[in-house]
């Protein structure tokens, strides 16, 4: 099993992270699997935005939770990052189900919304799914956990998101019903690995830039390596899969 490469904010090394020139660009780059952050606009609308405020990849200020979902997606995403991409839009997430529809690539949707929030983001997530179904069936992750138990009808895989090491990953599989475990690479041992895998449980690490933690990651049988950098990643996966001369 070799690992399939998850691009990270999409192709976030070179374009404005999560943007639709940084997920087009990630597709073209032969990138899998596209992560991508997503929270509730005012109404309760979902938009694709890392931060909970708009002030670091926008022009705008304030929380994304209390900004009208049409005001949030008229800001440039893409200024911060270089003037050239000064268009590129915030998208909400339903633009981004109907694009993937036309591509064989499977989107990893981190829920990135406050607890007051949980409810009305669990739900749109849902009925938006349920709307655009996908050519490759999404993960939908979170380290909100109790949010996993709110999907149910999502037509997504579920995935708990971690900063360590998980204790008991067998019970959040029974009781949140995951089938994936997302955490940093370098929280795992390669034998840690193998026994969640053994266990039904996706290992997908991220975030992995550096040449030489891809080309070690590459070679561990986990699920997903998710990367800012897919075309390096591809290179480096690829050479590490080819027998030895």
């Amino acid at each position: 099993m070799r690992p399939i490469i998850m691009a990270h904010r999409g192709f976030s090394r070179a374009f404005p992270e999560n943007t639709m020139i940084a997920f087009r660009e990630a597709v073209a780059a032969g990138a899998e699997g596209i992560e991508l952050d997503v929270q509730p606009a005012e109404e309760g609308r979902l938009v694709v935005i890392h931060d909970h405020s708009l002030d670091r990849t926008t022009e705008g200020c304030g929380l994304v939770r209390q900004r009208p979902f049409d005001y949030v997606t008229s800001l440039s995403a893409g200024n911060w990052f270089d003037t050239k991409f000064a268009d590129e839009r915030v998208p909400s997430l339903e633009r981004v189900l109907q694009w993937a529809q036309h591509h064989d690539v499977q989107l990893n949707i981190e829920l990135k919304h406050l607890p007051e929030d949980r409810k009305r983001t669990a739900i749109e997530a849902v009925r938006l799914l349920k709307l655009y179904p996908q050519r490759k069936r999404p993960v939908i992750s979170s380290f909100d956990h109790p949010v996993l138990r709110m999907l149910e009808g999502a037509e997504a895989d579920k995935a708990l998101l971690s900063a360590g090491a998980v204790l008991e990953p067998e019970r959040y599989k029974e009781e949140h019903g995951i089938t994936g475990l997302h955490v940093h690479y370098s929280m795992l041992t390669p034998a840690e690995i193998r026994w969640l895998e053994g266990r039904g449980i996706a290992v997908r690490m991220y975030t992995v830039n550096h040449p030489d933690d891809l080309e070690q990651l590459c070679r561990l049988r986990c699920s997903c390596v998710i990367t800012d950098d897919p075309a390096l990643a591809l290179r480096i996966r690829n050479k590490a899969q080819q027998p030895a001369k």
